[in-house]
């Protein structure tokens, strides 16, 4: 080596040492070069320390904190110095005095920038998750609240399905719990629910939080001061009652009575959502559990004051919610929530300006009534009805009217004033827009058919109302329907179209069904149909429309498939009202038909033994319907002289007229017996021999429409009868009021011209006066049918279901449910 080159080499390692001296300088405060460039941010000057000496990279700072470049440069937030300082291989392992690196320095400071970089180079040496975790539980309230923060942001939005996985790698849940039993600040515990609540949608951090103690945290939580902490930890258990496997354990572990001291005490609108929506998924989780709800004492009390103190619509949608989930199908419950009120506070809230309050008002109404008379009569006293039919006209929207049409069949319940009341209200044209409802709409088909069935029938039907406003068409559309309940629906509309009381067909309904390929629908229903009551009900329909129509008939009797086999074979089914209604069927091919009768007793005939049960049957129902076959019918049953099986039928119908308490069967007792007083010679003197006239007098002064209507068509018709019209014209002079009653029913039927004209006689020269104080008003129907006036003996079919069949359901919420009995209690 030359002396010059040694002289220069000498020089360098000189100017090297002095640059050292420089480097490792420190200022007053233990800072060198290199820390002041880090701290803010001369990438380029620090490129240059490090390249002049690789063990300034590492190289700390002299003061209590003991940083590095890295940690200096994290936590200014220097991201581009803090990123070469790890591409230059920076350890990031280092923890300060503190015991603090990179990733709680990041933490400390909220930059997320920073922490999403560490995460994205995902370093070895790096471990993020375990180490913001482990910050989260730090006994320093400012360490716990900026670790728990970042942690909530990271993991908000997307960053829950992103990060979940890492999480639970990590034991974050029970750790996450754990900082919420500790003593540090409320801050950093509201971090931690939140952490949770961002990734509780996953089933996994569901169950680690059960695992870990989380439901009885959360509750005990429930008794804090403070807003946010009460509602995040409402919300948890909000989201762990929406998953019924973990209801059981929240349940035993005291949230209903936690929850519902919330309604008591919170005052905040969001926990009160929280708190009602856990409320609701605990209710609807077991019948058992809907009843410890309702049964808690301050329950409804407390959601009845919600209801009137707070105007938040998220809220009242939830509360109403909450009430329609408690009190469904649970006679209890809605008595109860009705008795504090709930039912005025619903009512009112059906009047509300905002829709979707409206319409979830409704159904909980629907559900307050549903198969509840006691809570129906409350609704029905308070105007119930009126926002429902407003709504119901006012919207088109098929759903809107869905919600509307259930809750007033539910009011309407079994109680067929109600029926007739409702199905008035809600008008033949929409009942039959119902019916051409675009499906799924099998609610608004059911309820457009029973509607219509109940309007056609009824000594004031509205038979030729239906029959302009083409309402058979879509009647016959329905017995395609692959729903029961509403082919049988229906069935039974068509049938009480085509006849009235004392089976006055109706000839223009009839034709109407004839021309709609009904009876081939019928037809094909009764042979093929794989469900006996559906077969033996399009029986008795086919035999109702064919009643004084040869046209209708023909059609049947022209049919491959028709064969009185069929309905003969249903008089041994194993279900008894199947085997009546097959009776029913029978007779009424059978009325006034003596070829038809001749053609069943063709066919195999009938014998008494089939209808002795019935006339000897404790149930009212099955007694007068049985009495009527075997009037019809007598000519052809074998084993039973006719004029015995007659004299056992009259007898039987007049025994009830004195002795039935329902108005249901009153009614249809009168029907029978305005049907068979114009069958045949002999019979109006039999009804007249046993006290008929009498009976059916006294029948006219009932407050129920359908009995007293009933009994003056059944009387018109025995006026032809001369003995029948002698006592008649004694009894209306004795009391006109029954004479004005006779000409107010029989309007559309037939009564003798020779009585009317004997009676006018009789007030031309004069009759006693009238007290008008203890008459009945001459029309019975009044603007509320259903809520005052009412005797006891009203018809409904809870009445029938202490003597008889179990008739159909009185709410369609199910369509596919369907019940063996119409809601006339009547074969027709």
């Amino acid at each position: 080596m030359s002396i010059f080159a040694s002289q220069r080499q000498d020089q360098e390692k000189d100017e090297y040492a002095k640059e050292r001296e420089v480097m490792d300088e420190l200022d007053e405060n233990g800072w060198a070069q290199i820390h002041h460039s880090a701290f803010h941010g001369f990438t380029k000057s620090v490129e240059r320390f490090v390249a002049a000496s690789e063990d300034q990279l590492e190289f700390p700072t002299n003061d209590h904190n003991h940083m590095t470049p890295l940690l200096l440069a994290v936590g200014s937030g220097q991201f581009d110095t803090a990123k070469r300082l790890v591409d230059l291989g920076a350890d990031l392992r280092f923890l300060n005095q503190l015991n603090v690196g990179v990733i709680e320095l990041a933490a400390q400071k909220g930059d997320l920038r920073m922490i999403n970089y560490f995460l994205d180079i995902n370093h070895k040496d790096c471990p993020v998750w375990s180490r913001l975790v482990k910050f989260v539980v730090s006994d320093q309230d400012d360490n716990a609240e900026s670790a728990g923060r970042m942690v909530h942001e990271l993991t908000k939005g997307e960053g829950s399905d992103r990060y979940w996985g890492d999480l639970l790698a990590v034991n974050a849940v029970p750790i996450l719990l754990k900082v919420i039993q500790s003593l540090v600040s409320d801050k950093a515990k509201f971090y931690a629910f939140s952490i949770l609540l961002n990734l509780i949608a996953h089933d996994e951090v569901k169950e680690e939080v059960v695992k870990a103690q989380g439901i009885q945290t959360s509750l005990k939580k429930l008794q804090t001061k403070d807003k946010d902490l009460l509602l995040v930890s409402s919300t948890l258990l909000c989201h762990l009652a929406s998953v019924e496997k973990y209801v059981d354990r929240l349940v035993a572990e005291g949230a209903i009575n936690a929850l519902i001291k919330l309604w008591q005490d919170c005052g905040d609108i969001k926990v009160l959502i929280q708190a009602t929506n856990a409320l609701s998924y605990i209710a609807a989780a077991k019948k058992d559990y809907k009843q410890t709800v309702g049964t808690t004492p301050e329950c409804f009390p407390a959601l009845v004051k919600l209801f009137s103190e707070h105007r938040s619509k998220d809220l009242l949608m939830a509360l109403t919610m909450s009430a329609s989930t408690v009190v469904s199908r649970d006679e209890s419950n809605q008595n109860g929530f009705a008795n504090e009120g709930g039912a005025t506070a619903l009512i009112e809230l059906a009047n509300d300006k905002d829709g979707d309050i409206q319409l979830n008002a409704i159904k909980g109404i629907h559900m307050l009534a549903k198969d509840n008379p006691h809570t129906q009569e409350m609704i029905l006293e308070q105007n119930g009805v009126e926002p429902l039919l407003l709504l119901l006209k006012r919207s088109s929207t098929p759903d809107t009217q869905v919600c509307c049409a259930s809750a007033l069949w539910a009011l309407a319940g079994d109680d067929i004033e109600r029926c007739r009341y409702m199905a008035r209200g809600i008008g033949v044209n929409l009942l039959i827009d119902f019916l051409n409802a675009q499906e799924p709409h099998d609610i608004l088909h059911y309820i457009g058919a029973e509607g219509l069935g109940v309007l056609a029938h009824g000594p004031h039907n509205k038979q030729d109302v239906i029959a302009r406003a083409n309402g058979v068409q879509p009647l016959v559309r329905l017995l395609r329907s692959p729903k029961k309940n509403i082919v049988l629906s229906a069935i039974r509309a068509l049938r009480n179209l085509c006849v009235g009381i004392g089976y006055i067909p109706h000839h223009t309904n009839q034709m109407s069904i004839l021309s709609a390929r009904g009876i081939r629908y019928l037809v094909a229903l009764m042979v093929h149909s794989r469900n006996e009551l559906v077969r033996v009900e399009s029986a008795l329909t086919l035999g109702c429309c064919a009643v004084g129509n040869t046209d209708v008939m023909t059609e049947i009797s022209d049919s491959l498939d028709f064969n009185y086999i069929h309905i003969l074979r249903l008089l041994y089914s194993k279900d008894s009202l199947v085997r009546l209604l097959a009776g029913g069927a029978l007779a009424a091919f059978s009325y006034n038909n003596l070829g038809q009768q001749q053609e069943i007793e063709e066919s195999g005939g009938v014998r008494h033994h089939c209808f002795v049960p019935f006339l000897e049957s404790s149930d009212e129902f099955y007694r007068s319907n049985a009495a009527f076959q075997v009037v019809v019918l007598s000519r052809i049953i074998p084993d039973e002289d006719q004029a015995s099986s007659s004299a056992e039928g009259i007898k039987l119908l007049v025994d009830l007229l004195h002795q039935s308490k329902n108005d249901l069967i009153l009614a249809l007792t009168a029907d029978c017996l305005a049907r068979i007083c114009h069958t045949r010679a002999g019979i109006p003197a039999a009804v007249i021999s046993v006290g008929g006239i009498d009976l059916l007098c006294n029948l006219m002064l009932v407050e129920n429409e359908q009995v007293s209507g009933a009994a003056a068509i059944a009387l018109g018709y025995l006026s032809f009868n001369f003995m029948a019209e002698r006592i008649l014209l004694n009894k209306c002079r004795i009391d006109p009021l029954l004479y004005k009653l006779l000409r107010h029913y029989t309007a559309n039927y037939r009564i003798s011209k020779s009585f009317i004209k004997e009676y006018k006689h009789y007030k031309h020269i004069g009759l006693p006066p009238i007290d008008a104080n203890q008459k009945t008003s001459l029309v019975s129907q009044k603007n509320i049918p259903l809520i005052k006036g009412l005797n006891e003996h009203r018809p409904t079919m809870a009445n029938l279901r202490e003597t008889g069949p179990t008739p159909r359901p009185s709410s369609p919420t199910n369509p596919q449910e369907s019940r063996s009995c119409d809601r006339f209690g009547s074969v027709t």
